[in-house]
């Protein structure tokens, strides 16, 4: 076992050095803060078996005959503290029979060796002594010290999150390289990649792929585990009727969407038993989009500018088989979201619906999810599904947020491009999605030349 001590600016440059000496297997034996900044005292080939029996031989060695130890009795005879601790171990495993007492400083923390010790057989019991003295006494240890400012603690939390995030990146690293060694998730990671989906996830469905799947059938089984991940409403929120609210960031296609749902009830149902609520009054030709919807529809729409002016219209409308409620399109990070989703926690009988633009990158979706948690969404409406090349980024989030999807919108044809949602449908949609961004634009074939 090799014992070395590092000095170093601060944590992180540690760590680099015990591993550039060490490797991998390295083992923190100690840490502490000096003058010079952070010590770490690391080992490699750690045997903690023979570390215990070489410092319980040098203390039985350094025992005067007939010693008697009692509470405090370390306080009257303290010995003279090693150098450092490595010194003190290197001299307690240089022989078994080493007559040397390695005193530990109290902040020494033992960490667990990083791969199993090789047992040692156990030695031979000895018969004690006819006169042995008494077992020594435990003396409590100090705590350690606390820190003497706020500013020793910030750098110490900020310390511990920078060995979080290095012990992360290398357990991700170590998972990435082992599923590399196998052809079939190697394909199934670099697909998945591809299609847009998070890291998370990828490693989740690529680690349940057997190892010694044929490459022919990997592309297969790999859809069909995302497809099982995928959360589905399992009832059409139209059948079930009552007040529902689409809520969403501006531009996510709120008011086309509410449209697209009121065409396919008036086809099944009829005008008579739906009604268009609309809370967006501010917005520049907010309102007049759904006020036109309506009238090509013959479906009336209200307008609600409070919350009180909300619960009051949903008392008058009660009667009605499906109410649909147009929310403001406000960015997730806008101070008035919180107070229309206050207006939609004040009328307790809403149910609300979050419209996800599937165009959007997987860091924005998940924080839009994050900002309109308090409307209590019970599912989600995936719109823009063709206009984006990476549809894996949108499905994440859902997975991630278990948020049951109910419709998937792919156009602006009232309401011919409204879709129930259907997972085994969305996965065999990734590859054609990509392909279709992925090929080159030629104007000539997309623009008639005048």
């Amino acid at each position: 076992m090799k014992i070395k001590r590092f000095v170093a600016a601060d944590m992180r440059t540690a760590l680099r050095m015990v591993r550039a000496e060490h490797g991998p297997d390295a083992v923190i034996l100690s840490n502490r803060r000096t003058e010079e900044g952070v010590e770490i005292v690391a080992a490699s080939n750690y045997d903690e078996n023979a570390v215990q029996r070489a410092l319980m031989d040098a203390q039985r060695g350094n025992e005067p005959a007939g010693a008697t130890w009692a509470p405090g009795a370390a306080a009257a005879a303290d010995p003279a503290p090693a150098a450092d601790f490595a010194s003190a171990m290197a001299a307690a495993l240089a022989t078994p029979t080493a007559r040397a007492v390695a005193v530990l400083p109290p902040e020494v923390v033992m960490a667990a060796p990083a791969r199993e010790a090789t047992p040692e057989p156990a030695p031979a019991p000895v018969p004690p002594p006819a006169h042995a003295p008494p077992p020594p006494a435990l003396v409590a240890v100090p705590p350690a010290p606390a820190p003497a400012n706020d500013a020793q603690l910030l750098a110490m939390r900020e310390e511990l999150a920078q060995m979080r995030t290095m012990i992360e990146r290398e357990m991700h690293r170590l998972t990435d390289e082992r599923l590399r060694g196998s052809p079939v998730r190697l394909q199934a990671m670099e697909l998945m990649e591809d299609y847009g989906f998070d890291a998370g996830i990828t490693r989740d469905i690529v680690l349940e792929l057997p190892a010694d799947t044929p490459e022919h059938r990997g592309r297969g089984l790999m859809l069909g585990l995302i497809s099982r991940r995928l959360p589905v409403c399992p009832v059409d929120p139209l059948e079930a009727g009552g007040v529902i609210a689409l809520v969403g960031p501006t531009g996510a296609g709120k008011t086309t969407t509410i449209a697209k749902l009121a065409a396919r009830f008036v086809a099944q149902h009829g005008p008579r038993d739906i009604a268009l609520v609309t809370t967006d009054t501010a917005r520049i030709g907010g309102r007049e989009q759904l006020h036109g919807y309506g009238r090509q529809m013959g479906i009336a729409v209200h307008e609600a500018d409070s919350d009180a002016a909300l619960i009051g219209l949903l008392q008058r409308l009660q009667d009605y088989r499906l109410v649909l409620v147009d929310t403001a399109g406000l960015g997730q990070r806008d101070r008035a979201l919180a107070g229309q989703l206050n207006w939609l926690r004040a009328a307790r009988q809403v149910s609300t619906l979050l419209v996800l633009p599937a165009n959007s990158h997987y860091a924005d979706l998940d924080e839009v999810v994050r900002r309109f948690a308090p409307a209590n969404p019970q599912g989600v409406v995936l719109t823009k599904v063709d206009e984006t090349g990476r549809l894996g980024s949108a499905l994440s989030v859902v997975v991630d947020h278990q948020l049951p999807l109910t419709w998937i919108t792919d156009g602006q044809r009232v309401p011919d491009d409204l879709h129930r949602a259907n997972a085994p449908s969305l996965v065999l949609r990734l590859e054609d999605l990509r392909r279709a961004a992925d090929k080159p634009n030629i104007p000539e074939h997309d623009h008639a030349v005048a």
